[in-house]
């Protein structure tokens, strides 16, 4: 007698998906109980709105080109071009995705410009970072190129003690009895017009 069995199939669908967004989903199965007790699993790809803002930030923050990136996923520059506006992203990708943009974060210097130049730039010789993500050797990379240093923002530094006491306001019992002046004003006195009598006629009388 053959005992039944379970198989899992992961298929993923490559015709027209729904473009509809489906939030908090990471993996949508659907399994088929056959007569023969064997189970088949179908692995179909999601568009997540949270893909679509992972892709957009790791395209910001790497600096890498559309082609780069086509690279490290090994995909076409079109299917990353239709991740970035929403359409479904299959599960295996997604992972990748996720691990990848965490990479570029630990690793950031801050500028787009920098962070690219680090990935290019060959280590110990001959290791380019971009290679070791395009094996998929986040850790590497981490170690690599270590943690980066983001420019944070400004921040202002609290006030000494002395500066504090400086600024504090008096007590209102320190300005009971306090004497009080009036401001003084310089009052300009303006001159009067002076008239003058024009003589009639040239002589005198």
């Amino acid at each position: 007698m053959v005992s039944s069995q379970s198989i899992g199939a992961s298929l993923y669908y490559s015709g027209t998906a729904s473009s509809e967004t489906i939030l908090d989903w990471y993996l949508y199965v659907i399994e088929k109980q056959t007569a023969s007790d064997i189970t088949f699993t179908y692995s179909l790809p999601i568009a997540t709105e949270s893909s679509q803002a992972t892709i957009n930030e790791l395209k910001k923050l790497s600096g890498l080109t559309w082609e780069q990136l086509a690279k490290i996923f090994n995909v076409s520059r079109r299917s990353l071009h239709f991740w970035a506006s929403g359409k479904p992203i299959s599960p295996f990708n997604e992972e990748h995705l996720r691990r990848l943009l965490a990479t570029i974060r630990y690793i950031n210097r801050g500028s787009a410009d920098i962070n690219r130049s680090a990935l290019l730039e060959p280590r110990h010789g001959s290791m380019i970072p971009l290679d070791l993500l395009v094996a998929g050797k986040y850790e590497e990379v981490k170690q690599l190129l270590g943690a980066g240093k983001a420019v944070e923002e400004t921040k202002l530094k609290p006030l000494s003690s002395e500066a504090a006491d400086a600024h504090c306001p008096q007590l209102p019992e320190d300005l009971v009895g306090a004497l009080h002046e009036p401001v003084h004003r310089e009052v300009r006195r303006s001159r009067s017009a002076k008239t003058t009598r024009s003589r009639k006629g040239g002589g005198s009388q």
